[in-house]
């Protein structure tokens, strides 16, 4: 995989994420995930600016953990964005502890750890004899 499809994976899976986590979050503002929060004035294109701040700052963490293989990325990267809404629907609400703050050091910490997850194996690769 070149490096300009890298950026580009990464950069496309790091704004995707950031938006729609965004968009979770601005829902759950009030105590309640609501849909009627986003029709409020201003809260998308402010949720959709801040969202696209924080993926420029996490792009650069997504493509050292596609050194891995984009499979990887492909494969756990939804497995993230899991753990990160279970964050904010379960754990933000009820404690109101570290909201975003802490949602930003799990995804760090997430994107790290993929960076460490080992190659998938492709089919036909066989260990060196």
């Amino acid at each position: 995989m070149s490096v300009l499809n890298r950026v580009l994976l990464a950069a496309a899976m790091s704004w995707s994420f950031s938006v729609t986590l965004g968009l979770l979050f601005a829902a759950g503002v009030s105590g309640h995930f609501s849909l009627k929060m986003l029709r409020l004035p201003g809260v998308v294109p402010v949720a959709l600016i801040g969202c696209t701040m924080v993926s420029f700052v996490a792009t650069p963490l997504a493509v050292w953990a596609l050194r891995t293989g984009a499979k990887n990325l492909c494969i756990y990267g939804p497995i993230l964005w899991i753990v990160l809404a279970a964050y904010e629907v379960l754990v933000i609400p009820r404690t109101g502890a570290y909201g975003l703050p802490g949602l930003l050091v799990l995804a760090i910490a997430g994107l790290a750890a993929l960076g460490f997850i080992p190659s998938a194996k492709r089919e036909g690769d066989h260990a060196p004899q």
